[in-house]
Order: C-alpha cells, then sequence, then structure tokens
C-alpha cells in the first residue's frame, strides 16, 4: 500500500497531539519624572536663570526654588520570586513520563481494557486536519468489526468487517476498500491486543486522571501514529484518540455516551445498503 493512500485512509477515519506551545512575554516600564524648570532670574533673559546660577560649587547644595515641582521618588516594585516560580511550575503542569516498570503496568493494563471488549458502542465527535467538525455514531465488535456512521450532512460511512476496512459514500454511491492491517485499527482488533508486542510503544504518560500511550506499527504496513488517551480514575475508559498521517496531518475524536455489552444486529458491518443508518 502506498503512503498516499495509507494517508487517504487516515484522513478519512474519524481518529491528532496537537500540541501548542504557548510563551508569555513581559516587558519592563519605567517612569520619567519630567523637568521643572528653574524661573526668576534677568527678565531681559526671557525669565532664565544665569548659566552661573545653575552651576553649584563643589560642595554646595542646590537649593530648588520655592515654586519648583517636587521630585518624587521612585521605589522599586517588590518581586516574590517564590511565588513566580511556583505560578509558572503551576502554568506549565505538563504530562509525566511513565517509564521502566510503571510503564509496563500502564501498557498491560491498557490491554486488559481492550482485551475485556466485546461488543461497545457511543458517540463521536471528530475534528479533520482542516479544523472541520463531523459527528456520528461508532460501533466495536472485536475481534475486527468496527462502524462510524456520520451525521448528516456527512455522507461517509466506515465499516470493517474483519478482514477489510471500507469508505462509503452514500452521495457518491461509492466504496473503496483497504487492508484493515494498513490501518491503526489493526493494533485494536485483534484477537488478543498486546500494543507490547505489536506496536512500537512511543511513549506512556499520566496527567490529572488521564493516561496516553502513543502507538506506531512495529512492522510498518500502518502509515502514521495513533495516541489512545483514557479517563483513570478509578477504571480505564476510552475518552479520545488522535491519528497523525505520515505526512504530519492529524485528526482528533472525542468520544462519550459510551456502553459496553449492547449487541447489534447481524451483518451490521458488512452492510453495503446505503440507506441502513442510525440517521435514516
Amino acid at each position: 500500500m502506498t503512503i498516499r493512500s495509507a494517508a487517504r485512509v487516515l484522513a478519512s477515519l474519524p481518529i491528532a497531539l496537537s500540541l501548542t506551545a504557548g510563551l508569555a512575554f513581559a516587558q519592563d516600564s519605567s517612569t520619567t519624572v519630567p523637568k521643572s524648570p528653574i524661573t526668576g532670574g534677568n527678565a531681559e533673559q526671557g525669565g532664565g536663570a544665569p548659566e552661573s546660577a545653575l552651576r553649584p560649587s563643589i560642595g554646595q547644595d542646590v537649593v530648588p526654588p520655592d515654586n519648583a515641582a517636587p521630585v518624587e521618588e521612585i521605589t522599586p516594585t517588590a518581586i516574590d520570586e517564590g511565588a513566580s516560580w511556583e505560578a509558572a511550575v503551576e502554568a506549565t503542569d505538563a504530562p509525566t513520563p511513565l517509564i521502566g516498570a510503571e510503564q509496563a503496568e500502564a501498557v498491560n493494563r491498557i490491554n486488559a481494557y481492550f482485551n475485556d471488549i466485546t461488543n461497545l458502542q457511543g458517540h463521536f465527535e471528530q475534528v479533520d486536519p482542516n479544523s472541520k467538525r463531523t459527528s456520528g455514531r461508532f460501533y466495536v465488535q472485536r475481534p475486527g468489526k468496527i462502524r462510524f456512521d456520520y451525521a448528516p450532512p456527512s455522507a461517509l460511512r466506515i465499516l470493517a468487517d474483519g478482514h477489510s476496512l471500507a469508505i462509503e459514500d452514500s452521495d457518491l454511491k461509492t466504496v473503496e476498500k483497504y487492508p484493515i492491517k494498513s490501518t491503526p485499527f489493526r493494533l485494536l482488533l485483534t484477537d488478543t491486543v498486546d500494543l507490547g508486542r505489536d506496536a512500537r510503544i512511543v511513549g506512556v504518560e499520566r496527567q490529572d486522571g488521564t493516561l496516553a500511550i502513543s502507538l506506531e506499527d512495529r512492522g510498518g504496513e500502518a502509515a502514521g501514529r495513533i495516541k489512545l488517551y483514557f479517563n483513570a480514575n478509578p477504571e480505564l475508559e476510552l475518552k479520545e484518540w488522535v491519528i497523525t498521517d505520515a505526512q504530519g496531518l492529524t485528526t482528533r475524536v472525542t468520544v462519550n455516551n459510551i456502553v459496553a455489552g449492547r449487541r447489534v444486529a447481524t451483518g451490521w458491518f458488512d452492510s453495503k445498503d446505503f440507506n441502513q443508518s442510525p440517521f435514516r
């Protein structure tokens, strides 16, 4: 399968770590006290004091005239360096990478979560690389079967029957098929999910009750990278995934209203009836 074909699959699938970095800039400001003119002296000189009057002798203090504006003392603003450091640490709140035994425990926990799934369904919301938003319903039947029905006005439906993955367009009346092993879903729809065996684990991290794992296909047949996010308190529950394709384009999907154990009709994952949809 070519990279272009793989990218087409990934762009069509409802599956993005978009990681943005923010920079804060601060600029110091200073206060300038305007000089007050010294008045008095010879009227013929425009009211200014003679030059000699502006030059004090050594050791002689300058006494401002009675009508001169007082010079205010500028007090620097106190800076609590400790408080600033604490605020900066709280602002970053970066995920904690898991390594060694902690990573192995997290991967085993994720494997067990997927291996416990037989039937699963819920709603999804997708944001594609062009920031276009779509939504719909999804269905999973392990091993090998998955379905995404997009809500109108989208005409797409995606089906995996255990062998191939089909992208159906009811407006164009077209069906495109790809080997399921060429998509990231192969990692999650196998008879026994073992991410350490079948995938290259790019990283595992924990943050604020969320567990995330980044994966690449170990054999290189499925282009790109998938990152899965789970709610982790107290039990694992899939909440989001991000696909980055071979060109670096990302698609993010959030899932909700998940129901486990509910079966669907026979043939739900291999239908070619374009009118068979929960939205029609």
